[in-house]
Order: C-alpha cells, then structure tokens, then sequence
C-alpha cells in the first residue's frame, strides 16, 4: 500500500519559505488566488459601502436643515403676506392707496386677440 504521510509545516518552514514549495500549495495555487481576489473585492465593496453611508448621513442632515429653513422662510412669507401687515406698510409708506371693495374678475381674452397684440408688439 502506498500511503501519503502527512507532513504537518513547522514554523521553521513558514519563517524559511519552504512551505511555499509543497505540492499542496502547487495544486491549489489557483483556489488561493480566486480565494485572495475574493477577499479583496469584499474589502472593497465595504469601503464602498461605508463612504455611501456617510454621504448618506451628510445628505440627510442637509435634507433636515433645508427643511427646517423651508418652513422657517414659509412662516415667514405667511407672516408678511398677511392684508393687515399689507395695509399698515402701505399707510405707513404714504401711499394713497386703498383696499378694492370689488373682488377681483378674471379677463378672458380670445386667441385670436392674442395673435394680434403679438404682431403689434413685433411691429414695434
């Protein structure tokens, strides 16, 4: 019978290099390679992995901070569009204007008005 004795490697063979030349690392040569480019894709798609992580956390703090200064300048717009802050900046500019009593219509111009006004415009 012919009998494959294991031979187990020494840290004397690692630290010398012999381990490099047994005939398991020969035949195997190709598993450890795709084995190490395994390993180094995985470490790369982490790397990639944690920087779209941190701009997704920059983006979404910068989302939160745009919305709070959205509703901010809403409110603000709110507070300065509403009539009676209107009428007391008017009085106090000194404008003579007053408040309509009417609601306001809507003008309904036909289209072919419309073409008209445009051809005089580019007339002039």
């Amino acid at each position: 019978m012919n009998e494959k004795r294991k031979k187990k490697v020494s840290v004397r063979e690692v630290l010398n290099g012999r381990f490099l030349e047994s005939e398991w690392l020969r035949r195997n040569r190709l598993l450890l390679f795709v084995v190490f480019l395994m390993l180094l894709a995985n470490i790369s798609v982490r790397y990639k992995s944690e920087r779209v992580i941190r701009e997704m956390t920059a983006l979404e703090d910068t989302l939160k901070d745009l919305r709070s200064k959205s509703i901010s300048v809403a409110a603000d717009v709110m507070k300065l569009s509403r009539p009676s802050l209107i009428i007391d900046k008017v009085k106090k500019s000194g404008l003579d204007l007053e408040m309509s009593k009417e609601p306001p219509k809507k003008i309904y111009v036909k289209k072919e008005e419309k073409e008209e006004v445009k051809e005089d415009e580019k007339k002039e």
